[in-house]
Order: C-alpha cells, then sequence, then structure tokens
C-alpha cells in the first residue's frame, strides 16, 4: 500500500509540473530570461523537493540527488558527450537548427547580443538544466522505479521527449531515446549528475557550432 500511495504522488506531482513546464514554454510567454529561469527552477527543483519531503519518508539522495558511483559518472557523462558530439557537429549545418539557436534567440534580452551575454545566458542555462536533469532523470525516474522498477525509464523518457516539442524536428524526434539512454546512465551511476554534465555540455557546444557555422557572428 505504502508503495502504491508513493507511486501515486510521485505520478500526480509529475504530471503537475509538466503541465506547468508546458504553460510556461508553449502559453505563457515569459517578459524576461531570469523570469523564464526562475519559473522552471521553482516547478522542476523546488516542488518535487518539497513533495518528497512532505508526502514521504525518503530522502532526495534516494531520488538521485547524491554523487553516486563517481567513477561511472564521468564515464557515463563524459562518454556519452563524446558519442553525441559528432552528432552535433552534422545537426549544427542544418537550417533548422540555424534558424533556432543560439538558444538566446528564443528569449527577450535587453539590448543586442554580445559574447558577454552569451556567456551569461549559457551559465544561467545550466542552473535551469540541473532542474531539469533532476526532475527527469531524479525525481521522476528513481521515484516511480521504487514502485515499478526498470519500467519507470519509459515515461520519463516520454514526458522528455514531448516537452521538446517546438524545437527542430531532428532534436525533437531523438530527444525520447536520448532520454532513455540518460535514464540508463542515471539507474547505473545511482544519480542523475551525468545527464546533466551531457545536457548542459551539449546545449552549450550546440550554440557555438551553429555560431561556428556563421563566423561567430551573434545573430540578433
Amino acid at each position: 500500500m505504502e508503495r502504491r500511495g508513493e507511486f501515486a504522488i510521485t505520478s500526480a506531482v509529475g504530471a503537475a509540473v509538466c503541465a506547468g513546464v508546458a504553460l510556461v514554454q508553449y502559453r505563457w510567454p515569459c517578459r524576461s530570461y531570469e523570469q523564464y529561469i526562475v519559473l522552471n527552477v521553482a516547478l522542476l527543483l523546488w516542488v518535487p523537493l518539497l513533495a518528497i519531503m512532505l508526502t514521504t519518508r525518503a530522502q532526495p539522495s534516494e531520488y538521485g540527488l547524491a554523487r553516486g558511483d563517481e567513477r561511472l559518472s564521468r564515464v557515463y557523462g563524459w562518454g556519452l558527450f563524446a558519442a553525441v558530439l559528432p552528432v552535433l557537429v552534422v545537426g549544427a549545418h542544418l537550417p533548422s537548427s540555424r534558424a533556432y539557436y543560439p538558444l538566446y534567440r528564443q528569449f527577450p534580452r535587453p539590448g543586442p547580443a554580445t559574447w558577454h551575454y552569451l556567456i551569461y545566458f549559457e551559465a544561467v542555462y545550466g542552473l535551469y538544466l540541473f532542474s531539469w536533469e533532476w526532475f527527469f532523470r531524479g525525481y521522476l525516474l528513481f521515484g516511480l522505479s521504487r514502485s515499478i522498477g526498470g519500467m519507470a525509464l519509459f515515461p520519463q523518457a516520454v514526458l522528455f521527449g514531448l516537452l521538446h516539442y517546438g524545437k527542430p524536428w531532428p532534436e525533437f524526434a531523438s530527444s525520447f531515446v536520448t532520454g532513455l539512454v540518460l535514464g540508463f546512465a542515471a539507474m547505473r551511476v545511482g544519480s542523475f549528475f551525468p545527464g546533466f554534465v551531457v545536457h548542459w555540455a551539449a546545449a552549450t557546444a550546440y550554440d557555438l557550432l551553429v555560431l561556428a557555422g556563421v563566423g561567430f557572428r551573434l545573430p540578433p
């Protein structure tokens, strides 16, 4: 009964957070990049943490908020980034990618784009991706796995993929597989940290690769 209750709570909180994130992304345009980050971090990071503390006897470390196996973390983190890098190089040359990236083009910003702003954007975006990975490869994956075991890989990957809707088609289509791979790595390591490393490194590299393709000119 306890496992059923925990499964129901995790599923309900997960569904509510995904709905909130979808609302922020697709129906509720934020007035600034900072507002977008604050809203998403609140939903993806703090809501699940509060749910754990208020509704279960578990610790956040049991949901992947832990160091895990540090050797495996490095192997999966940097190994997966090395594996995906050639895909990023090819994808950065697609017209759809150049129309969408660098990512800062998707957010309102004061004044023209500068290299200082790009550095600031990528650094702050890391906080967003940390929250994103904690929610999918931490809270959802480990929370659901406490009741359904390895099958928890699939719901978090499906939701992860659906929330990529609106991005260039190749990225949207591949995000479901990416969710499975990062989820598998998280379960092996006992932590979502490898997924965070890959996600942040890949996002930053993709922006830079797109800029390299146009001669490092910052688009408006």
